[in-house]
């Protein structure tokens, strides 16, 4: 039994000694490997990386920039008058004379004040029988005539009756003198009272004469004021009635062509009835729709041009408030096509056609005036020629195409076509990544697109991909270099 205890005993003093023994070298190759394959998981990542990078597609890139070139508005558009004249009667009576017939189609010319005086001259467009008119001035001239010779016989009775009146004052002064005479010599009992009477008398008789020629004076005057009025007033008539006999002459306010006539001699008019329609042709317009895109570019244009300082035509400077609702006057081309030739007008961007869009096109309606309808420029084959003789003028109903340049002011990018993915995606490569970017395409006429600064997260010096890609998506590691 001791025996035994003694070999369990001396087994545990062994195994003990093994264990303080081997546990520390344990502990220490533990760790140790541990230490190992930190390491090789430190570095497997690395290796990873680069295998990645070394195996990510090469793309080819190009650096984009501001464009200094501006941008170009494209619309079409339509011609239309700039003003039509629509001449009625003023007076009524018989057509006794057109000038030509006044049909559609007839060329007119404006008159001036001088022919206008002249009733026989070539400008003449209608004439309507001016023979009661006539007599009407000749009989309100008489009448005239009649009140200014009753007021001058009434001026010369005034001043006959200003003369009585003078003699009329000397003898109430000399017949004052004398009663104040015989008042003198009454007191000293030198006259008789009947004397005295008589003096009195004869004073009152000439202050009444006098206070009668006074009071004829007057009347003469009131007389002489009202026939003055009268004068005046068939003056009034005289002048209505000359002026009825002028507007038996009709004579074209504009230059221009009858569009729409109404009238055919010896045929009989009243007061408002119309007679002829005269387009205009020494200016035309032309109707356009700009989208509210287009239109943004002009605001944007009219905004940046106030900002810095420069004067910009057709906006109220200092009032901002205007930018919105009336447009820059700036300088358009119109162009139409005919048999190979392409005529082009110079003509200015005018105004809003009413105010708001258009519920039908939701576009923005517009005006351009062209102050000169004759073509300013014939090219051929794209090149300009000489040989204007015959060319035809801008009328209305002609579809013309429109030009809107907007050169400098315009914030833009420049941006390779081949760059612009589907759904106006641009990949922009960033730390080796590849990120999309969405876009706004403002002009396409050139090979170098041009999209609007600040409508994306574009920004000059930004390296664009330009060549294809299978496979993109964001984030996606890529090589930047020339793609064979």
């Amino acid at each position: 039994m001791v025996m035994s205890d003694l070999k369990t005993q001396k087994s545990r003093s062994l195994f003990n000694k093994i264990k303080h023994i081997l546990l520390p070298v344990f502990i220490i190759a533990l760790g140790g490997g541990s230490l190992m394959v930190l390491m090789a998981m430190k570095k497997e990542p690395e290796k990873s990386e680069k295998s990645l990078v070394s195996l990510a597609p090469l793309v080819s890139t190009e650096t984009i920039d501001f464009s200094d070139t501006g941008i170009t508005i494209t619309v079409d558009g339509v011609v239309v008058p700039s003003r039509e004249v629509k001449l009625a009667a003023e007076v009524s009576g018989k057509v006794i004379y057109t000038q030509n017939g006044c049909k559609v189609g007839n060329i007119v010319r404006k008159a001036t004040d001088r022919e206008r005086q002249d009733p026989g001259n070539q400008n003449l467009l209608i004439q309507i029988d001016p023979e009661n008119y006539e007599l009407e001035v000749k009989r309100l001239t008489q009448e005239f005539a009649q009140a200014q010779d009753v007021i001058d016989e009434l001026e010369v009775e005034i001043d006959n009756e200003k003369a009585m009146t003078d003699l009329a004052h000397e003898e109430v002064r000399l017949q004052k003198t004398h009663l104040n005479r015989v008042e003198k010599l009454r007191t000293k009992n030198v006259v008789s009272d009947s004397e005295y009477d008589d003096a009195k008398r004869t004073e009152l008789s000439a202050r009444n004469s006098l206070q009668k020629l006074t009071n004829g004076t007057d009347l003469l005057k009131s007389r002489r004021k009202r026939m003055v009025h009268a004068r005046d007033l068939v003056g009034v008539q005289l002048s209505r009635a000359k002026l009825d006999l002028s507007r038996t002459h009709i004579y074209s306010p504009i230059d221009g062509v009858i569009v729409e006539d109404t009238v055919e001699k010896d045929g009989y008019v009243k007061v408002g009835d119309p007679l002829v329609t005269i387009e205009d042709t020494s200016a035309v317009e032309v109707r356009s729709n700009l989208r509210m895109e287009e239109l943004y570019q002009l605001w944007q244009h009219a905004a940046q041009t106030a900002k810095k300082g420069q004067s910009l035509s057709g906006v109220a400077q200092g009032n901002r408030h205007d930018l919105g609702y009336q447009l820059p006057q700036l300088p358009v081309n119109v162009s139409y096509e005919l048999g190979g030739r392409e005529f082009i007008w110079k003509g200015k961007l005018s105004r809003y056609d009413g105010i708001g869009l258009d519920e039908k096109t939701r576009t923005v309606p517009c005006r351009i005036v062209v102050s000169d309808p004759k073509p300013s420029q014939i090219l051929v084959n794209g090149q300009p020629t000489s040989q204007i003789v015959g060319a035809p003028p801008l009328t209305r109903g002609m579809y013309v195409s429109i030009e809107i340049p907007l050169k400098g002011n315009v914030s833009l990018l420049k941006i390779p076509e081949t760059a612009i993915r589907p759904g106006n995606l641009v990949w922009v490569v960033r730390e080796g990544k590849l990120h999309a970017e969405k876009i706004r395409v403002v002009d396409t006429s050139a090979n170098q697109l041009l999209v609007e600064f600040g409508a994306s997260g574009l920004k000059p010096g930004d390296h664009v991909v330009i060549s294809p890609l299978s496979v993109a998506n964001e984030g996606m590691l890529v090589r930047k270099g020339e793609v064979e």
